[in-house]
């Protein structure tokens, strides 16, 4: 690793509280939401010569089904800390998708959702999922936070819908939004950034979006979600209000992190980590990154010397991670890859800091901001 590389890893461990535990979280982004239905679908869409971005999100992210989190959690349970508890995954998730049918009856012009456990039976997911879902959650290591709404940008995509842009409509057919089309601002591409907007008239229906999913949060899960990691990481402080008034307590906020600007042009925000807003949220940033199905993927190293320097500076190690890396619904061999990975990953944390404590963000983050 070059001196560059050396200088940021630590660097971005300056700023913050400190503590002297060795605190170790998995964030798990995109847990609820649709990507890709099936492989059924996804070889239609190629057929249909839609344009889709050939990544790994599109070929291989799909709702988790009841398999999907019992082998995580095998892999979860069988590495202990030194308290003796196995690994712990904070599962961010959207907890509602698109309502496809609804919205094509109203002809485009209205904008309806299900919860994702209704879309887990739609999808013919195994019917023990959610309680599966509820297992990992009783023991302790599956620990759900909110992610926002949906995953997608409704606004805009409902726009392109009642134009009748003839990609966006044929990949509605299928239930698949992430497509590709020329002359829309590139951070929409595959209307994916749920709080992305470029008119003021937009924002209430943003607002709307975070109460509404909150408030579905606490009635599919039985409490008021600690933390909030916006989709795409694209956020504006005027929704901080909102947002605290549902009880959430913490926002993530990569270190520069993009916001709407004027015209919805794109600027980006510097985020200290431990930073406090007027209304009491408080942003945090995460410091470490694991993502093994991805083609840069060159193994642990990177990761452990991520947290190798957390550590060093008496930071938690906050590792970032996608729910793409342990699904095999599409492909069997995704899903592998991804558990034998994090299976070497665990091991190797608590050879290497045998003190090593894994907790849940809430958890961490209730240790170092104790009386915020």
């Amino acid at each position: 690793m070059d001196l560059k590389n050396i200088l940021v890893l630590n660097l971005k461990n300056l700023q913050g509280k400190r503590s002297k535990r060795k605190l170790l979280v998995i964030e798990c982004d995109d847990w609820g939401s649709i990507r890709m239905p099936s492989k059924e679908v996804y070889n239609k869409i190629l057929k249909a010569n839609i344009p889709i971005t050939e990544n790994r999100f599109n070929r291989f992210d799909t709702l988790a089904d009841k398999q999907d989190l019992e082998y995580l959690f095998e892999i979860l349970l069988s590495v202990k800390d030194k308290n003796g508890h196995g690994a712990v995954m904070t599962a961010v998730t959207n907890v509602a998708n698109p309502d496809f049918k609804r919205i094509k009856e109203c002809d485009f012009t209205e904008y309806f959702y299900e919860p994702f456990i209704e879309t887990l039976k739609r999808y013919n997911r195994d019917p023990d999922t959610f309680n599966t879902w509820e297992k990992g959650m009783e023991l302790g290591i599956f620990i759900p936070e909110i992610h926002g709404r949906e995953h997608v940008s409704v606004q805009f995509w409902l726009q392109k819908l009642r134009e009748g842009n003839q990609v966006v409509r044929e990949a509605f057919e299928h239930e698949f939004i992430a497509v590709s089309i020329d002359g829309i601002n590139p951070v929409l591409n595959q209307f994916r950034s749920e709080f992305y907007f470029n008119n003021p008239e937009q924002i209430e229906f943003l607002k709307a979006a975070i109460s509404e999913g909150v408030h579905l949060f606490k009635d599919i899960f039985g409490y008021t979600p600690r933390i909030f990691v916006p989709g795409n990481s694209i956020f504006h402080p005027v929704f901080e209000k909102t947002l605290a008034e549902t009880g959430v307590k913490y926002i993530y906020a990569s270190t520069f992190n993009p916001i709407p600007g004027k015209n919805g042009r794109i600027k980006y925000k510097y985020f200290r980590n431990g930073k406090k807003t007027s209304h009491g949220l408080i942003y945090y940033t995460r410091n470490c990154a694991f993502e093994p199905t991805d083609p840069g993927y060159r193994g642990i190293d990177l990761t452990l010397k991520q947290i190798e320097a957390a550590f060093r500076w008496n930071k938690p190690a906050n590792i970032s991670t996608h729910r793409v890396n342990f699904v095999g619904g599409i492909e069997q061999s995704n899903r592998e890859k991804g558990l034998r990975e994090l299976k070497l990953l665990l091991d190797t944390i608590v050879r290497n800091w045998p003190d090593t404590e894994f907790v849940s963000s809430a958890e961490m983050l209730g240790e170092i901001y104790p009386n915020d």
